[in-house]
């Protein structure tokens, strides 16, 4: 019984985790996981053998959930891209009440607000140089460097709580050539992808347990200027028509999804 519901819940985290909005990490808190999972990858051979028979099954499911969830999404973004685009928003947005809560609560300090200033203005930063960051002369797979920055921000949303990057990859064009990629297992993508997001996990996971313990608020503000930049650049404009009404039940679809989410379990950003 338990390791059916290990399984289901890591098939659940491979899936939300290729989500904006809803990434594995706030599942993992909901899960009651989030904590031991980090304390783990923080120190992964001191007691390897017995981590491995605790998350092996998980991470296995977890995978399943990512290739699952890759061909679904793939054909979504490929066939409804704007009405698609409003149903993340809608993750994304459901997560920010919560977060300013957890924000006020963990107190007003001016390294909070610089925090969100800087990572808003990374946001526009990274769009400003979209075209030198990412060469149009050759296709896409063929860009290691951007696959690895990819895994990169996958791994930073997989162990920072409420700080999904994929609205990012949106914006640069690569959220849709990973599905694909994911979904039809091209090497030229799972390998950076996997490697970038393998190295940011362990490298990054006791920084992430520490920084929250010791500036909870900076932290918390720092996600949220994340999400706030990441918002504003992905936004598509709104549609007319049936389509319009459709993208707004989607985007209050998403929002109340994600907020419920975000209230049945542990607060997302854990102190």
């Amino acid at each position: 019984m338990l390791l059916a519901l290990q399984l289901v819940r890591g098939f659940l985290v491979g899936v939300a985790g290729l989500l904006p909005g809803l990434c594995g990490s706030t599942l993992l808190v909901l899960f009651g996981l989030y904590r031991p999972l980090t304390a783990a990858l923080a120190r992964p051979f001191t007691d390897f053998r017995g981590n491995l028979r605790r998350f092996g099954p998980f991470f296995l499911a977890a995978g399943l959930g990512v290739l699952a969830g890759s061909r679904l999404l793939a054909t979504l973004f490929a066939r409804h891209e704007v009405p698609t685009l409003y149903l993340f928003m809608g993750f994304m947005l459901g997560v920010l009440p919560d977060l300013f809560q957890h924000a006020r609560r963990a107190g007003r300090h001016p390294a909070g607000w610089l925090a969100f200033a800087a990572l808003f203005a990374l946001c526009l930063g990274l769009a400003a140089l979209q075209d030198r960051l990412i060469p149009r002369d050759t296709p896409i797979q063929s860009h290691w460097g951007v696959w690895l920055a990819a895994g990169a921000g996958i791994g930073i949303g997989a162990i920072v709580p409420g700080a999904s990057v994929a609205f990012l990859l949106i914006y640069f064009g690569v959220y849709a050539p990973l599905l694909d990629g994911v979904a039809g297992l091209d090497p030229r993508i799972l390998l950076p992808v996997g490697l970038g997001a393998a190295a940011t996990i362990l490298l990054f996971a006791r920084a992430a347990h520490w920084l929250f313990q010791t500036a909870e608020g900076p932290a918390t503000r720092g996600v949220l200027g994340l999400v706030a930049g990441s918002l504003w650049l992905v936004f598509p404009g709104w549609p007319s028509g049936r389509q319009g009404l459709l993208c707004l039940l989607l985007l209050a679809l998403g929002f109340g999804f994600s907020a419920f989410l975000n209230r049945i379990g542990p607060k997302p950003v854990p102190g």
